[in-house]
């Protein structure tokens, strides 16, 4: 069910993401990205959403799709601010499963400068929650319903993983760094949890482990396009990738 957060410590910027999924297939049968972090830092998360009781998202012809903005943004913006510039007063729309018309989605958007906050659908409108302190934290339940409120009267899908998470990030913020972002990630894992990553976006740098397999971790170099091996394997060798990506299994197989 996914969690996910943005860090402003002291000495670091940090990123986290757990994505979590049982194998199910694809809306309308299309691939849609749901995360991604560019080389000026700006994140973007996708994940699940437990709709409030009652709630029934609305849909006009004004209404614009949430990742086509995605999209846009993450190519072309690098602060928070120039995603509410695209965005330019629309409503977003999020794509439906009709496997699970409870769910829906919500997105966390972060920049290295500071900013972040969770967009959710509303009832002919947009609901912000804008980062407060100096992180900002989500989960599946609708942030925008607990706005306000202390974090630990919010309630729903993940709010024991909410809770968890601002608990550690608070008594741990000024030092926090990827060591501890890996912490929260563990703490708020799941059977389901496919993968963790961390991104440090003053450094273009992300970390990866997979499948709760805490002890293995990767480094992602987005500046060099290299990818090396750390804690846990057998070797660290550093692979440069020069196609744009590569595959999982093929990454796993390369430190066998």
């Amino acid at each position: 069910m996914c969690t996910s957060f943005a860090v402003y410590g002291r000495e670091k910027t940090i990123y986290g993401m757990n994505f979590d999924s049982d194998d199910i297939g694809l809306i309308d049968n299309k691939y849609l990205d749901i995360a991604g972090v560019n080389s000026d830092g700006l994140f973007i998360y996708t994940q699940a959403l437990e709709y409030s009781a009652g709630f029934k998202p609305s849909c006009s012809k004004n209404d614009v799709f949430a990742f086509d903005i995605f999209d846009e943004s993450i190519k072309e913006t690098k602060k928070v601010s120039e995603f509410s510039e695209i965005l330019n007063n629309r409503i977003i729309v999020f794509p439906g499963n009709p496997l699970f018309p409870g769910f829906g989605l919500h997105t966390i958007i972060a920049d290295k400068y500071g900013d972040a906050f969770i967009i959710e659908e509303g009832i002919d409108e947009n609901i912000i929650s804008k980062i407060m302190n100096d992180f900002i934290i989500m989960t599946n339940f609708p942030n925008g319903a607990f706005q306000g409120l202390n974090y630990d009267k919010v309630y729903g899908c993940g709010a024991d993983r909410y809770i968890c998470a601002h608990e550690y990030i608070s008594n741990n913020i000024n030092s926090f760094g990827i060591n501890e972002a890996f912490e929260v990630l563990k703490r708020t894992s799941q059977e389901i949890t496919m993968c963790s990553i961390v991104f440090e976006p003053l450094k273009n740098e992300a970390y990866i482990s997979l499948k709760t397999d805490f002890e293995k971790k990767w480094k992602i170099s987005i500046t060099e396009k290299t990818i090396q091996s750390l804690d846990g394997l057998l070797s660290n060798n550093k692979i440069q990738f020069t196609n744009g990506e590569i595959f999982v299994k093929d990454l796993i197989n390369l430190y066998k």
